[in-house]
């Protein structure tokens, strides 16, 4: 399965491997090896914290649940979580728009278009697969701010959040 394709089915099932809003620190420990901690989302609160998987980023609420996950397909080449704990893979992430609302039709996947009224050269396509979880595709319409408009607009982040957490039921704890 290609990158594209495996963005098409974290759009419609909001899963990429074990990664999914809501799953658990140990349980994607289990299932990718132990992530890589990246400390404190904000430097006055323990919690919450970024932890990655290659160029995947999660942001972990206390009570150890994945909050959301950020993929900077910018990069243009990425690693994600292979499929045994611990290893790691390398895609291109280059992905147009056509090639992405192509492997989102295949799917079935249904989107909605966002466009940004004060950021004219970004748009995203949005899904819900499901009623509290959302996935953002955010285009950009050149690849840097001196080049060129692009004819298909190019994949610039991938984010994936939930609606039903709120705050975090767990005690703070070390």
């Amino acid at each position: 399965m290609d990158f594209t394709e495996e963005l098409a089915v974290l759009a419609t099932t909001g899963k990429l491997g074990a990664l999914s809003y809501g799953a658990t620190l140990p349980g994607l420990a289990a299932a990718h090896g132990a992530p890589v901690t990246g400390g404190r989302v904000y430097e006055q609160s323990r919690w919450p914290r970024w932890f990655r998987y290659g160029s995947v980023q999660l942001v972990v609420c206390r009570c150890r649940r994945l909050d959301s996950m950020i993929i900077p397909a910018w990069h243009e080449e990425l690693e994600l979580p292979g499929p045994r704990p611990g290893d790691l893979r390398t895609v291109d992430s280059r992905v147009t728009e056509s090639e992405l609302t192509a492997a989102l039709v295949r799917a079935g996947c249904r989107w909605e278009t966002v466009e940004y009224e004060n950021l004219t050269d970004q748009r995203s396509l949005q899904t819900g697969p499901d009623d509290d979880v959302r996935v953002s595709f955010t285009f950009v319409s050149r690849e840097s701010y001196d080049s060129p408009l692009l004819e298909d607009w190019i994949l610039d982040k991938v984010n994936l959040w939930g609606l039903s957490h709120g705050e975090c039921p767990e005690p703070d704890r070390p």
